[in-house]
């Protein structure tokens, strides 16, 4: 990186701050403009705060921050400047030539028949975007005298990859629309300047702008939009869960049905409630209940027999439960001495103490897994805690009680033989393909993620394809500024209705269900808890099932839960971290620590036994969420552990094992301008003979090992 590149690298963050440091491609496309169009970092802030000048009050507000889109359209602009005054000057020069000095041509160029300006027509209408300026660097440019002679790049001479000068004279006249050639590049050592490649009579194609200096580092190049068909690596595996399963033999017979039963004990009507209309007095009930029902199954799994008021003075340690409070803070996080406990009415009349850590060393936790050596907390945790209010205004914390995870699934033997081993699967493995939106590009409408991803189901033929929201992005582009010619239903019935309908004609049995998303501008229901999509306005095939955001649901005997609300982002964003000694460590420790941080914000959803347990939502992320708390229940994950727990996150794409539960983030089918990735799983069957075997009587409940008989594949679309 040369010097003069640092410094302008430093100007552009003391004028653009955050928009340019944080990323690095709307960076190097400043530098691209700088260089192609000669420009000072000033000069560029004082033509973009031009640009946001001459824009409508409502759109100002959406490009007040620097974006490669934005980038864009004050690129076209320059360039339009650029091009008005290279012709306004052209014209100057035709004017004067003929009063003053009829026989001088315009610097640089030699003048053909008919006032022609085009050389050899290799311009064609391709007019340079900025006006010659003398070099600030006088050894990288040819000064000529008066009586200097050059040859014009005219004919057969002329070079695409040759490299062109802008001759200096006592007094040059303004140049012509073909003259001008850019200055010496401020960015760049040389002064070589790779000339713009016309079509005309050679044929070749025309550049959107001229090329970058010949030997400039390939890091100031502007990152631009690499086609979907052209992504690299498509279709390839990127990690695996379980390799030592096999991936399924073969796909379903062509033509078979449905090998799967889909169950669930939820009522769809549930969902289907009007929001906006919530009560001070219900949202208060729904978060009183919350924590009294997480206070029960805290005494069921530490055999504790009465919980205290936090408020009550007392120099003896209590055991008290309630939900943890920050207020707002100067960084936007909760930190350890800024966290107050909520109690229930039940246990402490609503009120709110404020908490305070003992130090290190003699703060404990309890429960957890092995190796634990601290615990997390954020805004509507649910709590229980250990100590003492000695003073009246403080609770001192001893000790924390890490919530015991729930009671693994079960399942008769006798059902279980007829799921894995009955007349439909015949001992065969289940194939199920999931995915999460968004299911297109920044760069249109096309979908062209999505068809991929259908294409290949459509070939594999799975037992069920799980589709997640967002599927018509309220926050794509497009969408923002209205530049659509549909509308969002007919976007959905061309672009996924049509698609889902040609995947059930080509794999019959194939299971489909879609899931909405808060943001999905085709869902007529925007809070979450979210209702199902409407599958006769939206043209959606019968055979496709809806469900609800979130939902828990069987596939045979597999309990499934998912959410398309990105929980495990924003618990990473609000999480607090406080260190703490093992209460009862394990007799023989290892010494090793448990690090796995997303381990650890996945135990807060299955812990808190809440799809989302964060109250309030953040507020950068709350338009994501519309948290209706009056139905806070429908949040809740009720009864056992689910078996596969699947949630979307822009968080790297993962499949762990977590208190034997497997937990999938397939991420998402698009990213902002290039392709995501998908997840595939294969739920191989336990044998005939152990199911017989171990069982005394078919009678029996056993559990259903699901994370133990999944092969669970991350792959790149």
């Amino acid at each position: 990186m040369s010097g003069l590149e640092a410094s302008y690298r430093e100007e552009l963050g003391q004028h653009f701050h955050q928009d340019v440091v944080d990323h690095p491609d709307v960076m190097a496309e400043c530098l691209s403009i700088l260089r192609l169009y000669n420009l000072t970092p000033a000069d560029l802030f004082f033509k973009y705060e031009a640009f946001l000048m001459s824009r409508p009050s409502g759109l100002r507000a959406k490009l007040a921050h620097l974006t490669l889109g934005t980038l864009r359209d004050l690129k076209s602009e320059i360039q339009r400047e650029q091009q008005a005054k290279a012709v306004a000057g052209m014209a100057g020069t035709s004017n004067t030539a003929a009063t003053e000095q009829p026989n001088r041509a315009a610097v640089g160029v030699r003048k053909g028949k008919s006032n022609m300006s085009d050389i050899g027509g290799f311009l064609e209408g391709l007019s340079t975007p900025a006006k010659a300026a003398k070099s600030r660097n006088s050894t990288s440019t040819s000064h000529l005298t008066n009586g200097a002679s050059y040859s014009s790049p005219v004919g057969s001479s002329f070079s695409p990859s040759g490299a062109a000068f802008t001759p200096q004279r006592s007094m040059p006249s303004a140049p012509s629309a073909s003259s001008y050639r850019p200055g010496p590049s401020k960015l760049s050592g040389t002064s070589h300047l790779e000339t713009p490649i016309g079509r005309g009579d050679m044929s070749l194609s025309v550049p959107s702008s001229p090329t970058s200096p010949a030997g400039s580092p390939s890091s100031l190049a502007p990152q631009l939009t690499q086609p979907f068909e052209l992504r690299p690596q498509p279709l390839s595996l990127v990690e695996t869960l379980n390799p030592h399963l096999a991936a399924a033999p073969g796909s379903m017979p062509s033509g078979s049905k449905s090998r799967v039963m889909l169950s669930s004990t939820a009522d769809p009507k549930n969902w289907n409630y009007r929001y906006m209309f919530e009560k001070i007095s219900q949202r208060s009930e729904a978060l009183d209940d919350s924590i009294d029902d997480y206070a029960e199954n805290i005494k069921d799994a530490y055999g504790i027999t009465e919980l205290g008021d936090p408020h009550f003075v007392s120099e003896d340690s209590i055991y008290t439960v309630g939900r943890i409070l920050s207020p707002p803070t100067d960084t936007s996080k909760a930190t350890a001495s800024s966290l107050y406990l909520e109690s229930s009415r039940l246990l402490g009349a609503g009120k709110r103490i404020a908490l305070r850590f003992a130090p290190a060393g003699l703060l404990k936790v309890r429960g957890g897994p092995p190796g634990v050596k601290g615990f997390g907390l954020f805004p509507g945790c649910l709590a229980c805690v250990k100590g003492r209010n000695g003073g009246g205004e403080t609770f001192v914390v001893e000790e924390v009680l890490l919530p015991a995870p729930s009671a693994l699934a079960q399942s008769l033997t006798s059902e279980l033989l007829d799921f894995q081993h009955g007349d439909k699967l015949k001992g065969q493995p289940v194939s199920m393909m999931t995915a999460a939106g968004p299911y297109t590009l920044e760069d249109d409408l096309t979908f062209a993620p999505l068809t991929a991803l259908l294409d290949l189901a459509a070939k594999e033929r799975p037992d069920v394809l799980l589709l997640l929201g967002p599927f018509v992005d309220s926050q794509h582009p497009s969408i923002t500024s209205g530049a659509i010619t549909l509308s969002p239903t007919e976007i959905f019935r061309h672009h996924i209705s049509r698609r889902l309908q040609s995947v059930l004609d080509a794999s019959p049995g194939t299971v489909i269900i879609l899931v909405p998303s808060v943001r999905d501008v085709v869902s007529s229901h925007m809070a979450f808890p979210q209702s199902m999509l409407e599958k006769e306005s939206l043209g959606l095939p019968k055979r496709v099932k809806v469900l609800p955001n979130p939902c828990t649901f069987s596939i045979n005997e597999v309990i499934i839960a998912l959410s398309s609300v990105d929980t495990l982002f924003h618990l990473r964003r609000e999480e607090l971290y406080q260190r703490a000694e093992e209460a009862e460590p394990e007799s023989s420790p290892t010494g090793a620590e448990n690090k796995d941080a997303m381990a650890g914000l996945i135990r807060h959803v299955l812990g808190q036994r809440s799809f989302y347990p964060i109250f309030p939502p953040p507020d950068a992320f709350a338009s994501e969420v519309n948290l209706d708390v009056t139905h806070y229940p429908l949040l809740r994950m009720d009864g056992p552990a689910p078996d596969i727990l699947i949630l979307p996150s822009k968080l790297k794409h993962f499949s762990k094992i977590v208190d034997s539960t497997l937990v999938i983030n397939p991420a998402h089918l698009a990213r902002a301008h290039t392709a995501g990735s998908f997840a595939k799983v294969y739920l191989h069957p336990t044998s005939q003979s152990e199911l017989e075997g171990t069982a005394d009587s078919l009678d029996d409940f056993r559990e259903h090992q699901v994370w133990d008989r999944a092969r669970s594949e991350i792959w790149r679309i």
